[in-house]
Formats: structure tokens, sequence, C-alpha cells
């Protein structure tokens, strides 16, 4: 699968059933594996906006796939690398980082 720009819940909903249903998951399967039940796959999977964000990732992790952000405000450069790093690039690594004891 190629990267793909999803704008909407339903271009994400729709992008996790075709992932599924390429590893040959059924949708209680892939509840199975997340911990929830199947009618939240279902819902996930019709473009439900108000899915929960952590379920959401690991319904991404299940299957393999990964989120990326991009700051569409600021522009890249020629050889597609960022510009310069903005305050979210900091704050990402610092929650990168081991927690200290």
């Amino acid at each position: 699968m190629q990267d793909t720009r999803l704008r909407s819940a339903a271009q994400l909903g729709t992008t996790i059933r075709m992932k599924r249903k390429e590893k040959g998951l059924s949708q209680r399967g892939l509840a199975e594996l997340i911990g929830v039940e199947r009618k939240w796959v279902l819902r996930l999977e019709a473009g439900n906006p108000k899915a929960e964000l952590g379920l959401v990732l690991q319904a991404l992790s299940a299957l393999n796939l990964r989120a990326s952000l991009s700051d569409e405000d600021r522009p890249a450069s020629r050889d597609h690398r960022p510009a310069s790093p903005s305050r979210l690039d900091e704050v990402f690594r610092q929650l990168q980082r081991p927690a200290r004891e």
C-alpha cells in the first residue's frame, strides 16, 4: 500500500477496511487484536469521527499501518526535507525520550 493522505474519518475507515481485508482478517479478528467489540470496528470502518484516538492507533498498529503528521503550512526544501525544525518537532523529541525515574 502506498502512502495515502487522509482528510476525513471516512477515508481513514475505508483505508483500515481495505488493509484488514488485505490481511485476511475479519472485523471480529481485528476487534480481538485490539480488545474491542466487533461493533467498534464496524463503526470505525464506517468513518466514525468520534472513535477514541488510542484505539484507532492500536488498530493501525495491529494492521502494520503507520500514521504521520506534517505541517502543510511550512514549505519543504527542494530535497523534500523540512526547511527547519518546528516547535512540534521538539515536543515529539521530548515525548520519545525514555521516562526518568
